[in-house]
């Protein structure tokens, strides 16, 4: 190759000259048509320049066709901040893929709270996923300091909406977000205040404190003068001053951004825990959270409506029948109306804005009763019970179905597995596992 760009350079053997503004670089058709679907496309096609002496390239710059050229002969191309806007589409412009990776590596490189929303732009125009999925994530990471730069306040309303209803966005609390709105309207509150409504019902006010609520909400100019702002304010208040209706109040506002991990409970080998711990994926850390105010092995454990419950279980010197619920917004656990009956191993799952539990052992018998809980009304109603009991029981729901997975079922092993409608309160068997299983793991993966 570096004796081939010496011939490109002494114009020895070449056999077509590319003119860019008037400058002329000589080269060898079958060397650009190797290196570029562009020029291949452009000497092996019935196109007019085929046998022209003489190409004229244009939406590029001399300086920039020097740059590609030179990585056409040696495969090495120097990225720097001054040419790496002009070479980037050129490179998408002539289809040579080494010179477009390495502007998007080294974009990736410069990537900055400053820069990042103009990067994944860039990015997006010229179809380089990889380098706009980097730049959004980034933006998505460092939000609380990506919204004090002009990028930001740049932004036009969709855009800005984007940004704010990411469920991926890393804050400590609402707190940046909410001021990221009121900073970007204020930028020209003559042409954004009659948005501020809308990119509102993205901010979730219901999770900041009260008293940043009366403190700072409420004293904003721009919420005093909007009915629709005041609403949904009044909105967030309600969450804090009426917990008993956070069941019913539960949507995107209320959703906390990020999915964490929680574990509950448990035994150790010696003793059984009421504690809990959260990870958070992020950070790659995990917290201690309040405890139960029960120490449980063996429960069911499920999200339902953005509160967490733990079932049943066994504390060391009785089975339990008793529920609670965790508030991650007040960081508090409460219990509810407890099961009909006590059961520790069984199976935990949602449908239908209910919680099924199937199954379990209660102290002396295994189980094949099923109960579900109404978490709108706080109360349990007995189902059709199984046609196996079954310990140690898998439960998903899929498709509207309720499945319970083999287990135990007080003197064999299990392969076999039951579906619930509850549309027609029945239980139906289906085709059994390949193996038998006990307190195996269950989880449904949508494809």
């Amino acid at each position: 190759l570096n004796a081939m760009n010496a011939l490109r350079k002494s114009n020895t053997l070449c056999d077509v000259t590319l003119r860019v503004e008037h400058k002329d670089f000589p080269a060898h058709r079958i060397v650009l048509a190797a290196c570029s679907d562009y020029f291949c496309a452009m000497f092996t096609s019935e196109l007019s320049e085929k046998d022209k002496p003489c190409v004229d390239i244009q939406g590029l710059t001399a300086s920039t066709m020097e740059i590609l050229l030179d990585f056409v002969y040696t495969e090495t191309v120097h990225v720097t901040v001054e040419n790496v806007q002009e070479l980037l589409p050129a490179a998408c412009l002539l289809q040579l893929k080494g010179v477009k990776q390495a502007c998007c590596e080294f974009l990736e490189s410069q990537l900055d709270p400053s820069n990042c929303l103009g990067i994944r732009d860039f990015a997006e125009t010229h179809n380089c996923v990889d380098l706009m999925q980097a730049a959004e994530v980034f933006s998505q990471k460092h939000f609380p300091e990506v919204v004090q730069h002009e990028e930001f306040i740049l932004l036009n309303q969709e855009e800005v909406e984007k940004l704010i209803k990411c469920d991926e966005i890393q804050v400590d609390s609402e707190e940046p977000v909410f001021e990221a709105v009121i900073n970007w309207v204020k930028h020209s509150k003559k042409e954004r205040e009659a948005s501020l409504p809308e990119l509102l019902q993205y901010v979730r006010m219901p999770l900041l404190t009260p008293r940043y609520i009366t403190d700072v909400i409420d004293t904003e100019p721009f919420i005093r003068c909007s009915l629709q702002c005041r609403d949904l304010v009044d909105e967030a208040k309600k969450f804090h001053l009426r917990p008993e209706l956070r069941s019913q109040m539960q949507g995107p506002r209320t959703r906390a951004r990020l999915d964490m991990i929680y574990v509950s409970g448990g035994f150790d080998g010696s003793r059984r825990h009421t504690s809990m711990e959260r990870y958070d994926p992020n950070i790659d850390q995990w917290s201690m959270l309040g405890d139960m105010q029960t120490a449980r092995e063996g429960a069911g454990l499920v999200v339902a409506n953005g509160v967490i419950y733990c079932l049943g279980g066994y504390d060391g010197l009785n089975i339990l029948n008793s529920v609670e619920r965790y508030d991650p917004h007040t960081g508090h656990w409460t219990n509810v109306t407890p099961m009909a009956t006590k059961r520790s191993g069984a199976g935990v799952a949602l449908l239908n804005d209910h919680i099924y539990v199937v199954g379990g052992f209660d102290g002396t018998a295994h189980l094949s009763s099923v109960e579900a809980y109404n978490i709108r009304t706080d109360s349990w109603t007995t189902v059709t019970s199984m046609t196996t009991p079954r310990c140690y029981v898998g439960a998903t729901v899929l498709r509207g179905r309720l499945y319970a997975i083999a287990g135990y079922d007080g003197n064999s092993l299990l392969s076999s597995i039951e579906c619930y409608d509850p549309i027609i309160d029945s239980w139906e068997v289906v085709t059994s596992l390949g193996m038998q299983r006990c307190d195996a793991g269950v989880c449904v993966l949508r494809e």
